[in-house]
């Protein structure tokens, strides 16, 4: 029964995702995307930077980051204490994010605050002090977490496979910075770095929720949108290849070894990207059975296909046995190449995958988020509303081509201290 009242609350909510028109429309140069939803009284408005980390050399690796967390701390027209006490009084909120592909700043408040709001996430924006103390405080913060993280052997994991995989590639600048280039950024350097940042032409609004195209348009002409339109113009990023299979090794006195090991697959922007998705959720369930319920040669097997603009696969274990596991593993990678999964197995898969996106796709936060993935990555909001159906178009022949021309020259990343590691166990 509880299973029945889930399908019907998607089925409703399917719907209410498509009901709604979503409309784009200028305002001075500045391009604003808009899905109605009069389903509740929640307004997100997230105001995305284009590039990401293509706009960063080495040396402002993390400015970005720490720029818009410190523009939320005080700004002009709201001290401190002010900004603070009033979005508390309104239960809205104000967040930032930093990616590869693109940062947001991020405005949630219910539709009766949404204007009083906005005035406070727009100040950030146009006018934030850059106070010292705050500058120093976060700074602290930023620094305190890039450290810890070299603790967590998942997280330094994530930060060296980039490192291996991405080597001269855009993405290879860390998103958070570095100690040392976010020791070296001063207040000036955030403040000045964020005001050329503020171009219509480099920025894009998607607002979701119980609003009006005539309210949104209203507030931003009075306040972002009078920003200079600039010249910027996107660049498309390079793609990754890899002659030959690699393996880089940390040894660290740990209970178990943490594994990836990471290959291209086609980006957003292309046709096969909707096979590469499915073939990463069969992977998974896969690697799954064979390493977990059959073998239990780990608890956490996983793999999958990354969500960025120059995309990758990858599959991963934290496992005692590295050499026997990953062995399992690259079998599986094997099975998938040489035999086409079967139509039941791609249907299985493809509901469990709807289910997830809708389920994803609950709050008005995300609905933004998600047209703005596919408005900056090229292809334009509108391919949101047909992501479904082209998933439904895959095939299992599809699903094998993409593991047949992608999966090579896998590049591992392991840290622990195995008892024995055969290398060429690895080189696939």
């Amino acid at each position: 029964m509880k299973s029945k009242y889930i399908f019907i609350s998607l089925l409703i909510f399917a719907t209410a995702l498509t009901a709604a028109e979503t409309i784009s429309f200028d305002v001075n140069g500045l391009k604003v995307i808009f899905k109605p939803n009069t389903a509740n009284d929640i307004v997100a408005a997230n105001l995305y930077f284009r590039g990401g980390v293509k706009n960063l050399t080495r040396n402002q690796a993390g400015i970005e980051n720490f720029a818009l967390i410190v523009a939320q701390k005080a700004t002009k027209n709201f001290p401190k204490d002010e900004l603070n006490s009033r979005l508390e009084r309104m239960n809205s909120k104000i967040t930032s994010s930093a990616g590869k592909d693109y940062s947001s700043l991020d405005l949630l408040s219910v539709k009766q605050n949404f204007k009083s709001t906005w005035e406070i996430f727009a100040d950030m924006l146009v006018n934030p002090l850059f106070n010292p103390e705050d500058v120093d405080l976060e700074r602290q913060k930023i620094i305190s977490a890039i450290e810890q993280s070299k603790d967590n052997p998942d997280n330094y994991q994530d930060e060296l496979a980039d490192q291996l995989f991405y080597a001269g590639h855009p993405y290879a600048i860390p998103v958070d910075g570095t100690v040392e280039s976010v020791s070296a950024f001063t207040p000036e350097d955030l403040k000045s770095f964020l005001k050329k940042r503020m171009e219509s032409s480099q920025l894009l609004l998607v607002v979701v929720g119980n609003t009006s195209k005539e309210e949104i348009e209203s507030l931003v002409k009075d306040t972002i949108g009078k920003l200079p339109k600039g010249g910027y113009k996107d660049t498309s990023l390079p793609a990754v290849s890899h002659q030959e299979p690699a393996i880089l090794i940390v040894y660290r006195d740990i209970p178990t070894n943490y594994i990836i090991g990471q290959f291209p697959v086609p980006g957003i922007s292309e046709p096969q990207w909707y096979a590469a998705l499915l073939a990463g959720a069969i992977m998974r369930d896969r690697m799954f059975e064979e390493v977990r319920t059959k073998r239990g040669l780990s608890y956490a097997p996983a793999a999958g296909v990354s969500g960025r603009f120059s995309s990758n696969g990858f599959i991963y274990v934290t496992a005692v046995d590295a050499d026997s596991t990953i062995k399992v593993m690259i079998n599986e990678v094997k099975k998938m190449q040489n035999e086409p999964v079967t139509e039941k197995d791609l249907n299985d898969k493809l509901s469990q995958y709807i289910t997830r996106v809708y389920m994803g796709m609950e709050t008005n936060a995300a609905q933004a988020d998600r047209l703005a993935t596919f408005e900056l990555g090229g292809i334009g909001y509108q391919a949101a509303d047909g992501f479904i159906d082209n998933l439904k178009k895959v095939t299992p022949a599809d699903i094998q081509k993409i593991c047949q021309e992608n999966i090579k020259n896998l590049q591992f990343v392991l840290i622990g201290d195995p008892e024995t590691l055969t290398l060429r166990n690895f080189k696939y």
